[in-house]
């Protein structure tokens, strides 16, 4: 019923082990996990191979590392079933993930549906992400109160029940598999490539639900790609904000387009720091 693709590179094993762990006790069985093992280390591949050995639906595939959005692209493609969900390979997710959100998405008939998460650091929930109480839902004409807060990062007037639900992230959320179709991640992308997977989904004008449910669990990890070195971390933004200027020229709802202007600004003020 729903393919989990998790891509690896390198993750330290116990934290590979949390993450592997969180979906075996999921109360959701019908599932296979598509392990994308990027190019890893020895002692990584064979703790891979291992703990997927006696688990029929943990489906592993060993590749030559080509970066995560190769590797994501991959599960896609290896995908299925009638629902994706993606999950980093350093996190985890709630023992109910599945269940509730297949049923949300059964019963709204929406293509995605989208959860909130907690941010951990040291073994503590620093932060929460997730909407306005109740369930929310997007579609046609809404749709674009969904891309403002993808764009702008910031919920308004107009959308305020988003709260601080995580718009950009590929995790929380479970997709239709039709409603992907032939979309992929942009392998040139190095950082916020799943904010430019969300912006060129929500174009086609799917229908979006958000819940306040808790699904997710990130953990703010030194081994991430935010630890590259400054230079590097501001080439993979200003690679960013020109596939964001792409699509800001062909852009033509006036409200989007300030909100893209938001997003560039935001992507300016980071670079000057």
């Amino acid at each position: 019923m729903i393919d989990i693709v998790i891509p690896v590179y390198n993750t330290p094993i116990k934290d590979l082990k949390r993450c592997f762990d969180s979906v075996i006790k999921q109360t959701y069985k019908d599932y296979k996990v598509y392990i994308i093992d990027d190019g890893s280390k020895e002692d990584v591949k064979k703790f891979i191979d291992i703990y997927a050995k006696d688990k029929p639906n943990f489906k592993v595939k060993h590749i030559i590392n080509g970066g995560v959005s190769n590797a994501r692209n991959i599960g896609i493609n290896l995908s299925k079933d009638k629902y994706i969900t993606f999950i980093d390979s350093d996190d985890t997710v709630e023992k109910n993930f599945l269940k509730e959100a297949i049923k949300i998405l059964e019963e709204k008939e929406l293509d995605v549906i989208i959860g909130g998460y907690n941010e951990i650091k040291d073994d503590k929930v620093i932060r929460v992400r997730k909407s306005l109480p109740g369930g929310h839902i997007y579609q046609d004409d809404r749709v674009q109160l969904f891309f403002i807060k993808l764009l702008s990062a910031k919920a308004g007037n107009l959308n305020k029940e988003i709260g601080d639900t995580p718009t950009g992230r590929i995790y929380t959320r479970v997709f239709t598999r039709k409603s992907i179709g032939s979309l992929r991640f942009n392998e040139d992308i190095k950082i916020s490539e799943d904010t430019l997977f969300m912006i060129d989904y929500t174009m086609n004008n799917p229908k979006i639900g958000v819940t306040d449910k808790i699904w997710y669990n990130y953990y703010k990890n030194s081994y991430s790609i935010t630890s590259k070195s400054k230079s590097e971390l501001e080439k993979y933004i200003r690679d960013f904000k020109k596939e964001i200027k792409k699509r800001l020229d062909k852009e033509t709802r006036p409200i989007v387009k300030l909100a893209y202007n938001k997003r560039i600004e935001k992507i300016n003020r980071v670079l000057e720091k």
